[in-house]
């Protein structure tokens, strides 16, 4: 079957995009891009991270951004921002299921509406250092993230868009020594072996 092999790719989400955590190169995507735009000089690779992204300002974001980058393929990054419980373990999450449920179908209809998309899940943590998160009133617990990142599963499947799945890529691993200090983004090796399972699945489905 032929397809397209992109040159512009653009990774769309939250801190981890923006490489919160890799102190020596930037982020994953950041080394991605090291890696992949000196394969051809029309090749491009956007990091478009903001911190503290949610699911409805990243679809925002989708159709002000890449409308005008106009990239050939874009990975989508919602992050755990939505699971958010803040002002105690007992808050509510940030955003409800039933309301990210369908944030993320939005999002993925209109990403998929400028450029063939892949979803990206969110990695495992250290629950006790997001319990609260750096002293904070904000708290993250993986039974949230594992419902959360299931709800994107979902909605990928549904709408036929390929999922990065970096939760069960990292199910098995021993995720200490792959963690920043904060418990929550990936350090330095983190990053690398996120760039490693990315350039795979890029690979596989799309050069």
């Amino acid at each position: 079957m032929n397809r397209r092999v992109p040159k512009k790719i653009a990774f769309i989400g939250s801190s981890s995009i923006y490489g919160r955590g890799d102190t020596e190169l930037g982020g994953f995507v950041q080394r991605i891009r090291f890696r992949f735009e000196p394969l051809n000089p029309k090749n491009l690779v956007y990091a478009l991270g903001i911190f503290g992204e949610n699911v409805v300002s990243l679809t925002q974001r989708v159709s002000l951004e890449l409308s005008v980058r106009r990239p050939h393929l874009i990975g989508l990054y919602p992050g755990f921002n939505d699971i958010c419980r803040i002002g105690g373990a007992e808050a509510q999450n940030t955003v409800t299921l039933d309301f990210f449920r369908q944030a993320m179908l939005e999002l993925l209809q209109a990403s998929n509406s400028i450029a063939p998309s892949f979803v990206i899940t969110g990695i495992p943590f250290d629950e006790q250092r997001t319990t609260p998160y750096r002293d904070s009133d904000s708290y993250f617990f993986r039974k949230d993230a594992q419902l959360y990142s299931q709800v994107v599963r979902e909605v990928a499947f549904n709408e036929g868009v390929p999922v990065l799945d970096f939760e069960s890529l990292w199910c098995a691993l021993e995720i200490i020594p792959l963690l920043s200090e904060d418990g929550l983004h990936a350090n330095p090796a983190g990053h690398q072996l996120l760039c490693e399972q990315t350039w795979d699945f890029i690979s596989r489905n799309y050069l």
